[in-house]
């Protein structure tokens, strides 16, 4: 078992063919080499950047399988996501219902545990980001019906509800309002917990696809 304070150094590439590498927010970021485009290459999110654990509303303990796809390739996989007061914990499971990883934000600090033999060929900070993208309430309270959008931090953040449910929701550049979303966020459904049943994450730049299904425990 191997553990790491990625709170100073935020970096663990490595080599190995952890599926994880095509399935969590990063999935361009170290894809084959021959395949040509190359994707961008993006800075690693500091975790200090991240938005605070409770930036994501109330406390739950979930099971959902992610599905992510790029140009390069994808896989699935199953993993519990836990929320409770000041902390976000995402354990990765293995084919076999084991722990693959297990990573933690408590406050301003990252953890990272591998649980097997292979590192994740990008920052867990990636993972983070697209965690925070989908369930944050980075633009208030829930809204009865509507559309709305605000700055946050260097983002254009747009959101359309309808019915008190969240249906979309897009992260761009600040300037120009024109841009198109980097990030777009989909949502369908109510699963447990009262999360969305169905999330579809969409990021532009590095050219993947996350499909985020919410099951019961």
């Amino acid at each position: 078992m191997k553990a790491f304070d990625l709170t100073p150094r935020l970096r663990a590439h490595g080599r190995g063919a952890l599926g994880l590498a095509l399935l969590l927010g990063s999935v361009a970021l170290n894809a084959c080499r021959h395949a040509p485009p190359p994707p961008p290459q993006l800075p690693s999110p500091a975790a200090a950047d991240l938005p605070l654990p409770d930036a994501i509303p109330g406390a739950f303990t979930v099971r959902q399988k992610l599905v992510a796809r790029s140009s390069h390739g994808g896989g699935s996989f199953e993993a519990v996501l836990k929320k409770s007061p000041a902390a976000l914990t995402l354990v990765g499971l293995t084919p076999y219902g084991s722990r693959a990883f297990l990573l933690e934000q408590k406050g301003a600090e990252v953890t990272f545990t591998s649980y097997i033999p292979r590192d994740l060929p990008f920052s867990p900070t990636f993972v983070l980001q697209d965690v925070h993208r989908v369930f944050d309430a980075p633009l208030g309270a829930e809204l009865p019906e509507g559309e709305r959008e605000g700055v946050v931090k260097d983002s254009l953040v747009r959101e359309r509800w309808h019915q008190g449910r969240l249906q979309f929701r897009s992260y761009g550049p600040r300037e120009p309002a024109t841009a198109p979303p980097i990030v777009t966020i989909a949502y369908e459904g109510t699963g447990p917990a009262g999360l969305p049943a169905h999330v579809l994450l969409t990021h532009q730049t590095l050219g993947y696809t996350l499909v985020v299904e919410t099951l019961p425990m």
